[in-house]
Order: structure tokens, then sequence, then C-alpha cells
């Protein structure tokens, strides 16, 4: 089964095991999914995927069940996992910036120019 999501968090249980929330639109309520990721799919996602906080992701995810005191519960985990779309860069430093042509500086929030003469 497919599963497209945005990343919420990423939580290292060991260091085959991690797991990513990721962040779901349901019905008009955020929801909360986290998947495993172990093993050659865990070295992938960090390393050569290099995923973060607010990647949008997409993966095949497999169930497992598993018997325990009367109960069953599943697992979810990904074997899988692509970039869709990387998480937009933020911009450090100066909230201002300087326009070459006049010379006057750029409030970068509001886009309005600021004059301080």
């Amino acid at each position: 089964m497919v599963y497209t999501g945005r990343i919420y968090d990423i939580v290292h249980v060991s260091d085959m095991v991690s797991q990513i929330i990721l962040k779901k639109k349901d019905k008009n309520k955020i929801i909360h999914v986290a998947i495993k990721v172990m093993g050659f799919w865990k070295d992938k996602a960090f390393k050569e995927l290099k995923l973060k906080n607010k990647d949008k992701i997409r993966g095949n995810i497999y169930l497992k069940s598993n018997l325990y005191n009367g109960k069953y519960y599943t697992d979810v985990f990904f074997r899988e996992i692509y970039l869709v779309e990387s998480a937009s860069v933020i911009v450090t430093g100066s909230m201002f910036t300087v326009d070459d042509e006049s010379g006057n500086k750029v409030d970068l929030e509001s886009g309005e120019i600021v004059n301080f003469k």
C-alpha cells in the first residue's frame, strides 16, 4: 500500500530502527501516523535521501501483526521510501536586504522599502 505524507517528527529508537511520524489530514482533522523504518531503508532514508522535518515523502507500507498477551498488535513499516518534495529553505540572518539599484533596504517579511537616512 502506498502512503504519502509530510514528516512531522523523526524518532531514532535504536541503531537499526527509527520512527517517521507523518502529518496527514483526514476529514478536516490533522492526525499523526508513526511508521517504522529499519535496516537498509533506514540507511537509505537518512544517509542517501537525507530526510528531515517538513519533507514530503511517499513509501510502500507493510503491516505485521503479533499476538501478545491475548491481543494482536500491528506494526506499520516502510520498505520503500521516495522523496516527493523537499522542505522549503528558511532564510536566516538579517531581516533586511539591500537593493543593489537604489541602495535602499527592503523588509524581507513584508516587501516594504525602508529608508534609514
